[in-house]
């Protein structure tokens, strides 16, 4: 019997704790995954349908190594930055060579769930190796957990590798360089997202000495589709502080994410921390608007005018296709007299670049698929 207590306990915690873990919604986001296309020089241009493209946007990424096609399996060993050209959000190396080709990044733009404002690195904040932050939202909160991106507002290149730490004799955050013998660039900026309490964040303690550390948490265990994005905290909570000098990307190794240096011959060290955010794609409530289901298939997605709608059921039919806006709007509706056969091709022309649900009524219920337009 008290075997069987200890079970009943565990499961009941593994189950609560499958409840709890569903990704937060903080802003529009996606993967950007570079290509001939969309590089220019040492930067890369962002999908602005998706990002959004105003130059107050407050905008994170973090670098992924390999996507689902299993492409773009490149080390980012390069310190990257965030610059606006004037017209949309891009990506560009700090050391000012060709954006390479083969690299990918989680994007996103942080609308949603937390404080999002930008840092600027002055002489007056700055000591030795860090820049210290002043910021209502992280002042006086040793516990608090963020993220950083460079940015190129103020036309500033700075190659340093960048963590985060709190500095108890002032209560306050820093950015610092994890070169302790360098000073971070003055009037650097970066931006800052600290994501409301209770939303989808946690703490990633390496374990031992290797160039990764492997998560083992259920925002993210078996889910290649989540989106991570990271920074590398010298506070540890296990007292054990060290420097990471060198760039920090996300892997998805076919079982599991894992946190990485980009240069596989540095090390870890035990005690490493850092700071991991898990996004949901969609705004809550995106996905009880019909069963979000991967029986409906969507054929390009991203598209730009048409996609090809199709079934797992070879055999199914359709009845009516909608799509909508998230906000519920129908934005095309075609109903047919009777059921139709797969696949069905659907004119999306009139649709301006954004994110919609298609919607499609068949013989065995209604079905329901995010859909990505770009222009």
């Amino acid at each position: 019997m008290k075997t069987l207590r200890v079970c009943f306990i565990s499961m009941g915690l593994l189950i609560c704790s499958m409840l709890q873990a569903q990704p937060s919604y903080f802003g529009p986001n996606y993967v950007h995954a570079n290509s001939g296309a969309n590089c220019i020089g040492d930067f890369t241009i962002l999908n602005t349908s998706i990002i959004g493209n105003t130059a107050t946007d407050k905008i994170i990424f973090t670098h992924v190594w390999g996507l689902t096609d299993n492409t773009h399996e490149e080390y980012m060993p390069n310190s990257n930055g965030l610059w606006y050209t004037g017209a949309s959000w891009s990506i560009y190396d700090e050391t000012r060579v060709s954006m390479d080709t083969n690299l990918a990044y989680n994007v996103l733009n942080c609308k949603q769930n937390g404080t999002a404002f930008t840092h600027t690195v002055t002489v007056a904040n700055s000591v030795l190796n860090w820049s210290i932050i002043d910021n209502p939202a992280l002042n006086g909160h040793p516990d608090a957990v963020f993220f950083i991106t460079k940015t190129w507002d103020n036309g500033i290149y700075d190659t340093a590798h960048v963590g985060i730490w709190y500095e108890q004799a002032v209560s306050k955050w820093t950015v610092y360089n994890e070169n302790s013998s360098n000073a971070l660039a003055i009037n650097s900026t970066y931006n800052i997202f600290v994501p409301s309490a209770g939303t989808s964040y946690f703490k990633q303690v390496a374990t031992d000495s290797n160039y990764i550390t492997y998560i083992d948490n259920p925002l993210t265990n078996g889910n290649q589709n989540v989106k991570i994005f990271v920074v590398h905290d010298f506070t540890t909570s296990s007292g054990t502080m060290g420097y990471v000098d060198d760039e920090i990307g996300v892997w998805y190794d076919g079982a599991g994410w894992s946190i990485y240096t980009e240069n596989p011959n540095s090390y870890l060290f035990p005690g490493a921390t850092f700071n991991v955010l898990v996004i949901a794609d969609w705004p809550v409530g995106v996905n009880n608007m019909g069963n979000i289901s991967s029986n409906l298939k969507l054929s390009p997605n991203p598209s730009s005018e048409y996609v090809r709608i199709s079934l797992s059921n070879e055999s199914s039919k359709i009845k009516s296709v909608e799509v909508s806006s998230l906000d519920g709007r129908s934005m095309i509706r075609n109903e047919f007299a009777s059921y139709v056969t797969m696949p069905y091709e659907l004119n999306i022309n009139s649709l301006a670049g954004g994110l919609y649900l298609v919607k499609v009524m068949t013989d065995e219920g209604l079905l329901t698929a995010r859909l990505s337009v770009v222009k």
